[in-house]
């Protein structure tokens, strides 16, 4: 158990992307307690809102609670003195809560809520000063607290306050206030404490198995009495043909001469084949190995070109890199596009003229993103999403996206003409955005696909779908790193499905 509490940071940060988790205090036993001990911490990253992710604690503490039922013991005991809920937020805006109608409100210094069971406000909680222990050579908030004093001295102290939680509520079974714990923290705190795995116990874990000892000795005994009747049998043989070649000797006196030259050049000519067979053999590794690095290098070729132009694919197999076995969170410029009313065409047109239709629209787009080096993450039927920044480093990544777009537009104008003579007019949206994402290959040991993910990425998702027809919509970032490529104009602020801040938006003008 306590070598799978060791190791969640590394599958946090292999799995995750919204957090991190941190060991305060490694597992430890504890004789007054007579339990195992440790203290994790859970701090969310700054572009996440732990408010959002509210069943996403259960569900840790979920996991973290049966990892000592894995060695047969029982669940761990997990308490939560700091949480980083801001509980005017969570109480009046999660879907947890709503039904209770609480109208959390932080006032002078105190937090009420309307109590459902007495129909009154009630105050809950109030603000505390937390105070930092030191564990390891460092400071970290574990829960200890003192009185709040004048406005000045706390500034002066920049200590941090939180929400001390003064009653405990408790609605239809369900508890939903704790008293002693503290909202409004830094971070989350879990005090974990489980059974200790016995000495005693591990001795026993090898021979719980019973094993078939005697049925593999008797088959032994039985393999070996095998082995000596052909061994006696061999013996006979062998006897026989020694006899068989000493009448054959006598027979043939007048050719000994001969066969002793026969032999000799027998030996010769075995000397030479076995030399060349060693020749052959070495030939045959060293082909295996060519085969094999022309194989790999086929792969990781193909790999790349599947994302990628053949220049920029070149370029990266000449400097022996490849692409990213670890995902890892970087600055990068996302852009998805969508054909307008490509349903609709759907159903007026047969299959085979829709391929060549959208082939065609698809092959101009591909050389436009491989001739602004994007990396072409994938095509969605007729939508389409790239990104650049990774794996060829660029530093203008903004500036490239929103001229693909540009271009983009253009090509779908000299388009027109040709799906117009099909009855349809030709236009597409597109949607820019900037900012930290994660990126990497992402999926499963069978499939795995070269992508990035994260809410910044979403936020480029948004803007595609809101863009109409011959329109580029892009984020604040996204025109503060390329206004000086392009002409932009305000399109207002919007609040997007999913992201808890509202978002700026600017137009492109094409023309």
């Amino acid at each position: 158990p306590n070598d799978g509490i060791r190791r969640l940071p590394f599958f946090n940060k292999n799995f995750n992307d919204t957090k991190d988790i941190d060991i305060i205090k490694p597992p430890t036993y504890d004789k007054k307690l007579k339990k195992i001990h440790t203290i994790i911490r859970v701090q969310f990253y700054e572009d996440q809102d732990p408010n959002k992710d509210y069943i996403g604690g259960p569900y840790l503490k979920g996991i973290i609670s049966s990892i000592p039922t894995i060695w047969g013991l029982s669940p761990a005991i997990i308490k939560q003195p700091l949480n980083e809920y801001d509980p005017e937020i969570l109480f009046n805006e999660e879907e947890e809560f709503l039904a209770f109608k609480l109208d959390a409100r932080i006032e002078n210094h105190e937090l009420t809520i309307h109590c459902p069971v007495e129909k009154k406000r009630r105050v809950v909680g109030r603000e505390v000063l937390l105070e930092p222990d030191i564990i390891g050579g460092r400071k970290v908030f574990l829960g200890r607290f003192s009185e709040l004093h004048s406005e000045e001295e706390n500034r002066e102290k920049k200590q941090c306050i939180g929400i001390l939680i003064t009653e405990s509520l408790k609605v239809d079974n369900r508890n939903i206030l704790t008293a002693g714990e503290i909202y409004k923290a830094p971070y989350f705190i879990l005090d974990i404490t489980y059974d200790r795995l016995r000495f005693r116990n591990r001795l026993l874990q090898p021979f719980q198995r019973k094993g078939k000892g005697g049925e593999t000795a008797s088959d032994m005994i039985e393999t070996i009495n095998q082995l000596r009747e052909a061994m006696v049998a061999k013996n006979v043989a062998y006897k026989e043909l020694e006899k068989a070649n000493l009448d054959l000797s006598r027979a043939k006196e007048d050719i000994d001469n001969y066969a002793k030259n026969l032999e000799r050049m027998v030996e010769e000519r075995t000397a030479e084949l076995h030399a060349t067979k060693e020749d052959l053999l070495i030939l045959n590794r060293d082909l295996e190995k060519k085969v094999d690095d022309q194989v790999e290098e086929l792969r990781r070729y193909n790999e790349l070109r599947r994302y990628l132009s053949p220049n920029i694919t070149d370029r990266i197999l000449s400097n022996g890199s490849d692409l990213s076995k670890i995902s890892h969170r970087k600055l990068m410029t996302v852009l998805f596009s969508d054909i307008r009313g490509f349903s609709d065409l759907t159903d007026s047109l047969e299959p085979e003229e829709i391929t060549l239709l959208l082939n065609n629209y698809l092959s101009e787009m591909t050389k436009l993103i491989h001739r602004h080096e994007g990396t072409l993450d994938k095509i969605i039927g007729d939508g389409i999403m790239v990104f650049f920044g990774d794996p060829v480093p660029v530093p203008d990544h903004a500036q490239r996206a929103v001229l693909l777009a540009i271009d983009m537009q253009g090509k779908v104008d000299q388009l027109r003409d040709e799906w117009l003579s099909y009855g349809y007019d030709l236009n597409i949206g597109i949607g820019i955005n900037t900012g930290y994402m994660t990126v990497g290959n992402i999926g499963s040991e069978f499939h795995r696909d070269y992508t990035v993910i994260g809410n910044q990425v979403n936020v480029a998702a948004r803007l595609e779908s809101m863009a109409k027809q011959g329109e580029i919509l892009v984020s604040q970032r996204t025109y503060s790193k390329a206004k000086g490529v392009a002409t932009f104009e305000e399109a207002g602020t919007v609040h997007l499905k999913g992201i808890h801040s509202s978002v700026a938006i600017y137009r492109v003008l094409c023309k």
